[in-house]
C-alpha cells in the first residue's frame, strides 16, 4: 500500500515539473506551414489509348496546383524525354487544368517527330513563363495519320496492253506504309483505285485489294478492263490516275482510311466485248428465276464493262447473271461496295441488297473477276405514257405503225418486245404514245446499246445483220437495249 502511494506520488510531480517547463517555453513555441508548391496532381501517371473514331473526344485531363506563383497564365508543354530537350506546346490556358483531344494529342505527337505508329512515352509538364512544375509521363498508343506512298510505277510510266498477252502481269504497285513496320496487331487492307487522268477520282473504279501487303500486280486483261471501265478508248494512249486507300477498323468498327498522293500512268487499251447482264432476284421482275424472260441491265454506249440500270426495285435481294437459264457465271458483292463473282465451280457471291422499295440507279463497273459498283435514288422527273413502241424502215412495220412494246409489270417505265424482226441497212426510232412529238432518237453509239434522247437527234442506224431481236427500253434515261436472239 505504502508502495502504491509512493508511485502515485512520483508521477503527480513528474506532470508538474512538464508543466512548468512547458509554459517556460510556451514563448518559443511556432506553428509552420507546409512549402508552397507548383505541382501537377493529377495524374501521376497514365496509360492513354487514343480512338481515332473519337478524334474530338478528351484524351486526359491534367491538374495541377499552384500555391507559389500569381500567374494567370499557364503553358502546358510536351516532350518525348525527361530533360525535355526538345520542347512542344500543347496549349495554354488560365485555369489550373488543361484538357486536350485525342485528335490534337496524336497531331502533336506526330509533330514531336515520331515517325512509326506504336506506343510511345511523353512528359508533360506546366511552364508559367518564369516557374516549371515537375513533370508527368503519359504512356500513348497513337495512330496513324501520314498516308501509303506509292514507290511504283513511275509517275508517267506507259503500257501498252496487248490480248495475246492478257494473263501475264502488265503492272505492279508498290508502295510504303509506317503501319506495317510497327509491332501492334492491326490489319490494314488497301484498295488500288483507278480513274480518268484529270478526273479528280470523280467516278473511280477498284483495281483490287489485299490485305496486310505492300505490293499489287494486275494483268494485261485486268488493267484493260480498268483502263476501259473509267473510260479510255481502244488503241488510244490515255492518262490513267493511280491512288491506293489503306483503311484499318478498330474493335469499335470504327474506320481509319488514308489516302496516298495520285500517281498519273499511261495506258493504251485494246478492244475486247464483255458479256450482258441480266438481274435475277426477289427485288426485280424476274424473280429467283434465272430464265423467265430476265431484265437485262443496260449499259454505257462509251465505257463497255460499265453496267447501268435506273429503275424500280422491291425489297429485297438481286444478283446479276452473265447467261439467261444458267447460274453461273453469277455476280454479287461481299462487301456490299466492290463486286464479286463465282465464274463457274466456286463460291456464289453474296446479294445486292435493297432495304426501302423505289427508284434507283445502280452503276456497276466490272474488272476481271472484282470490280466496283454504286447505288443513288433517282430523284429525276418521270412521265406516265400509255405505250410505247418501234417505228421505222428496220421494224416489222416500217414507217406506217408501230412494233408495240410490253409495259414491265412492276416499273411502268420499263419496255420491252421480244423476237421483233429487224433488217439490216435501214432505220428506227422509238415513239411513245403513237405520237411524233415524242420520239427517242440516236446519239452515236457503235454498239447495240446506249442512251437515246428525246425529240433530238437523227434516226437510228441498224447495221447489225437481219433477224429476229429482243428489245427493251428505259424511258426514265433513254437506255436501250437489242438483243440477238
Amino acid at each position: 500500500m505504502k508502495n502504491n502511494i509512493k508511485k502515485i506520488s512520483s508521477i503527480l510531480l513528474l506532470s508538474f515539473i512538464f508543466i512548468l517547463n512547458s509554459c517556460d517555453k510556451e514563448d518559443n513555441l511556432k506553428i509552420t506551414s507546409p512549402d508552397a508548391e507548383f505541382k501537377i496532381v493529377d495524374p501521376e501517371i497514365n496509360s492513354v489509348f487514343l480512338n481515332f473514331g473519337l478524334p474530338q473526344n478528351p484524351a486526359f485531363t491534367v491538374v495541377w496546383e499552384d500555391d507559389l506563383t500569381a500567374s494567370s497564365n499557364y503553358i502546358v508543354e510536351m516532350s518525348l524525354d525527361v530533360d525535355f530537350t526538345d520542347v512542344i506546346t500543347l496549349g495554354s490556358t488560365t485555369a489550373k487544368e488543361f484538357t486536350i483531344s485525342v485528335e490534337d494529342l496524336n497531331q502533336a505527337i506526330r509533330d514531336a517527330g515520331v515517325g512509326t505508329f506504336r506506343d510511345i512515352s511523353i512528359y508533360l509538364r506546366v511552364n508559367t513563363g518564369s516557374v516549371l512544375s515537375n513533370s508527368v509521363i503519359y504512356f500513348v498508343t497513337t495512330y496513324p495519320t501520314d498516308p501509303p506512298v506509292i514507290t511504283n510505277p513511275a509517275n508517267g510510266a506507259a503500257f501498252l496492253l496487248s490480248i495475246g498477252n492478257s494473263g501475264n502481269t502488265a503492272l505492279t504497285v508498290n508502295w510504303t506504309d509506317v503501319v506495317l513496320n510497327s509491332d501492334l496487331d492491326v490489319d490494314v487492307a488497301y484498295t488500288i483505285e483507278a480513274a480518268m487522268g484529270g478526273s479528280n477520282f470523280a467516278s473511280p473504279v477498284s483495281m483490287g485489294s489485299v490485305t496486310n501487303l505492300a505490293t499489287f500486280s494486275v494483268t494485261h486483261a485486268d488493267l484493260n478492263a480498268v483502263a476501259l471501265g473509267i473510260g479510255l478508248s481502244p488503241g488510244v494512249a490515255g492518262n490513267v490516275d493511280l491512288r491506293i486507300k489503306a483503311r484499318n477498323t478498330n474493335q469499335s468498327g470504327d474506320v481509319l482510311t488514308r489516302t496516298t498522293l495520285t500517281r498519273t500512268i499511261s495506258v493504251t487499251p485494246y478492244n475486247v466485248s464483255f458479256p450482258n447482264l441480266y438481274f435475277v432476284g426477289s427485288a426485280t421482275s424476274p424473280g429467283w428465276n434465272n430464265n423467265s424472260n430476265n431484265t437485262p441491265v443496260f449499259r454505257n454506249q462509251n465505257v463497255p464493262n460499265n453496267y447501268v440500270y435506273t429503275g424500280y426495285f422491291s425489297s429485297g435481294a438481286f444478283k446479276l447473271l452473265e447467261t439467261k437459264g444458267q447460274w453461273q457465271p453469277q455476280w454479287g458483292t461481299n462487301d456490299g461496295s466492290t463486286l464479286a463473282v463465282n465464274p463457274g465451280g466456286g463460291s456464289d457471291p453474296g446479294t445486292f441488297n435493297v432495304a426501302t422499295p423505289g427508284y434507283y440507279t445502280y452503276s456497276f463497273t466490272t474488272v476481271g473477276q472484282g470490280g466496283s459498283f454504286t447505288v443513288t435514288p433517282y430523284t429525276g422527273s418521270a412521265t406516265n405514257y400509255t405505250s410505247m413502241g418501234i417505228i421505222g424502215s428496220a421494224t416489222p412495220n416500217g414507217w406506217g405503225g408501230d412494233t408495240n412494246l410490253t409495259q414491265d409489270v412492276n416499273n411502268p417505265h420499263l419496255w420491252y418486245a421480244l423476237g421483233v424482226t429487224m433488217t439490216t441497212g435501214n432505220e428506227f426510232l422509238f415513239r411513245g404514245n403513237g405520237d411524233w412529238g415524242l420520239t427517242w432518237k440516236y446519239t452515236g453509239s457503235q454498239q447495240l446499246y446506249g442512251t437515246s434522247i428525246l425529240n433530238s437527234g437523227s434516226n437510228f442506224p441498224f447495221n447489225a445483220p437481219s433477224g429476229n431481236y429482243d428489245i427493251w427500253f428505259n424511258d426514265l434515261d433513254g437506255s436501250y437495249i437489242l438483243l440477238p436472239q
